[in-house]
């Protein structure tokens, strides 16, 4: 088994079958990239997705900050494990349904290991972590001296609470504009809250840190990658997580980190050069939802047609992936019908 790359599908029988040359890796790239997002939005993926397109991950969270937020290649949380518990996932409409428990969190009664209760959806954010004492002044650390001469885009709102405007060449845009430079760059205005980064197509990635004005100390709020253009992430809540897991620490003023498991449903990053991976994994599919991209974009009736026969076609060559990596008759199943109160539990009988 390998990973397949753009190379491959370039090299492949892909590009005679769509009617592009093998070295027209712009437009090869762009049709592969639009096939693999189609099969991975159509509901024949379903919630749990193609093989491949899961992954379990893991996250050190406190209990001072109780949030996860996603990298840039995960689109959103599963399951979840906390403290050997699976922990629901509620969507941000829960806390807004009639006769619910209304906005959450309320405060916290226990460090109890055994009070998590569940994982709430927030708004998607800009950072890893937001701005603390603000404001702040932003700073921007490039890895490669090739990046010396390109820009990145702050926005947010200023010291005043305004939104911070500039202009650019002639024309105002919102927030301002950073040539980054070495060792460093940093904002000409300080933040008080951070809305967004777009930056260049740089050759490393780069690091973004807030600084205190009285004392210089610095905090990394996001490190964006060298092919991340805008910084925009998935955030979660975890609503009453415990200080730790079992044995719950005595003291009341430091608790020790959570570490939080679960699986993930990976968002897919457009390739661009030879050497970038696919998410999806099964050249055949790819090559059929190609065409029927190609065919797609035809106005003819016929076209139409022949262009959902190539999407069905992918979709069969998905699923019976999923059958070869997971099998047809072993799916992941537990059957507790007394739930938590199991019989033992409750000392009755022989089985205590």
């Amino acid at each position: 088994m390998k990973r397949i790359r753009l190379f491959d599908m370039r090299m492949g029988r892909l590009p005679s079958v769509v009617g592009l040359c093998s070295s027209d890796i712009s437009r090869i790239a762009q049709m592969c990239n639009s096939a693999q997002q189609r099969l991975l939005y159509c509901r024949e993926a379903g919630d749990e997705g193609w093989h491949g397109t899961f992954a379990e991950i893991a996250f050190n969270v406190s209990q001072a900050l109780p949030y996860i937020t996603l990298p840039r290649n995960v689109a959103r949380l599963q399951f979840i494990d906390a403290c050997n518990q699976p922990v629901a996932i509620q969507n941000q409409f829960y806390e807004y349904l009639s006769f619910g428990n209304g906005r959450l969190p309320k405060q916290y009664h226990t460090c109890d290991s055994t009070s998590l209760t569940q994982c709430l959806s927030r708004n998607s954010v800009p950072t890893f972590i937001d701005l603390s004492n603000s404001p702040q002044y932003l700073r921007v650390y490039s890895s490669d001296p090739a990046d010396a001469t390109l820009r990145i885009l702050m926005q947010g709102l200023d010291d005043n609470l305004n939104v911070i405007y500039s202009m650019d060449n002639g024309y105002r845009v919102e927030g301002v504009f950073v040539t980054m430079s070495k060792p460093f760059a940093d904002a000409p205005v300080k933040f008080t809250r951070i809305t967004g980064f777009q930056k260049d197509f740089t050759a490393g990635p780069i690091q973004i840190f807030q600084v205190d004005p009285i004392t210089g100390v610095e905090v990394l709020l996001v490190t964006m990658e060298a092919g991340e253009q805008t910084a925009w992430y998935r955030r979660y809540y975890l609503d009453e997580l415990p200080c730790g897991c079992c044995p719950s620490p005595t003291s009341t003023t430091t608790c020790p980190l959570v570490q939080v498991t679960g699986i993930a449903k990976l968002e897919p990053i457009p390739v661009q050069v030879d050497t970038d991976y696919f998410l999806l994994q099964n050249e055949e599919a790819l090559i059929e939802e190609c065409q029927s991209v190609r065919y797609s974009e035809m106005d003819t009736l016929a076209a139409k047609q022949m262009s959902a026969e190539r999407h069905q076609a992918a979709v069969r060559y998905l699923g019976g992936e999923l059958v070869h990596y997971y099998g047809k008759d072993s799916p992941a199943l537990v059957f507790s019908p007394f739930g938590t109160a199991r019989l033992e539990n409750q000392h009755i009988g022989n089985l205590i």
